[in-house]
């Protein structure tokens, strides 16, 4: 849900535009009466090598919008920093964020022109879903009153803002994401490889199965593009499916080993929620009495 709209009109500027994440963001501003361009690569506009039109709009904006792949951002953002006002943002959508960050930070040894803020977001869920209550992860790359604006512009939108570094960011997501998807995917492959009837599974189903097999229809389901930027764009997700291979290999051990080794590894497996454990069994126990019904 929003609230009213923040006083000052801004013009907005939307590389990227017809996109899930660009769609959901221009039309966020545009609820706030700001307006908002689009320019997309689909429509004859290429954001790393801007035309005089698209130059305009860049060098009258308060706020760009870079919601593109990231070899185009990476390409572009050079050329569309030369470009802005000292006070515009430039914001980036992008999933993985630490090259990002390296290409901010070469734009000051390259004495480009403009030191407004720089600000990368990543909407921790599919757009189409909605941005309210959902979390959305901020890392400032330069810093700046734009930036704050945007901070408050999300949360006015209904977003839970998490802050991060781009490093931190890479990190993290490549549990959250990389290998969550990984370990999905893996479960998926490995019920084709046994040959278990599907309708047989169905009808003997366990709430934790269901639960698994659901997550594997909405990835399956899904656009590849998208699963596969998840798995090779981050630098940190070669470590996170590594780190699955070795967790399938200790669960075959201890399964060969006594209780005394498998309640070690239950409680192994359990550290890695902290002090979350309670909260997430309390869902876990909400989500299997929904399935029930």
């Amino acid at each position: 849900m929003t609230s009213s709209p923040t006083p000052g009109a801004r013009s907005v500027v939307v590389a990227g535009g017809a996109g899930a994440v660009g769609t959901m963001l221009a039309d966020l501003w545009r609820g706030d009466g700001d307006t908002v361009h689009v320019l997309d690569a689909r429509g004859g506009d290429d954001i790393r090598s801007p035309g005089p039109e698209a130059a305009a709009l860049l060098g009258e904006a308060d706020v760009v919008v870079l919601a593109v792949p990231e070899d185009v951002a990476l390409a572009a953002v050079k050329a569309v920093s030369t470009l802005l006002r000292p006070t515009a943002l430039l914001l980036e959508t992008l999933s993985v964020k630490s090259r990002f960050s390296s290409a901010v930070a070469e734009l000051a040894g390259d004495d480009v022109d403009g030191s407004g803020p720089i600000v990368g977001i990543n909407p921790m869920f599919a757009p189409s879903l909605g941005l309210s209550s959902r979390t959305v992860a901020v890392v400032v790359h330069r810093d700046g009153p734009g930036a704050d604006r945007l901070r408050d512009d999300l949360a006015r939108w209904g977003a839970r803002v998490e802050m991060t570094t781009a490093d931190r960011h890479d990190h993290v997501c490549a549990a959250v994401q990389a290998l969550t998807h990984a370990a999905i995917l893996a479960f998926g492959y490995a019920l084709a490889d046994l040959g278990v009837d599907a309708d047989e599974a169905a009808a003997l189903a366990t709430p934790p199965f269901t639960t698994m097999s659901a997550l594997l229809a909405r990835i399956t389901g899904g656009t590849p593009e998208v699963y596969r930027d998840v798995q090779a764009s981050n630098p940190c997700a070669p470590a996170a499916r590594e780190a699955l291979a070795r967790a399938v290999s200790r669960v075959s051990d201890a399964s060969a080993g006594d209780t005394e080794d498998f309640a070690t590894l239950l409680t192994e497996a359990g550290e890695s929620l902290g002090s979350h454990a309670d909260d997430y069994a309390r869902l876990c126990a909400q989500m299997f009495e929904g399935l029930s019904r």
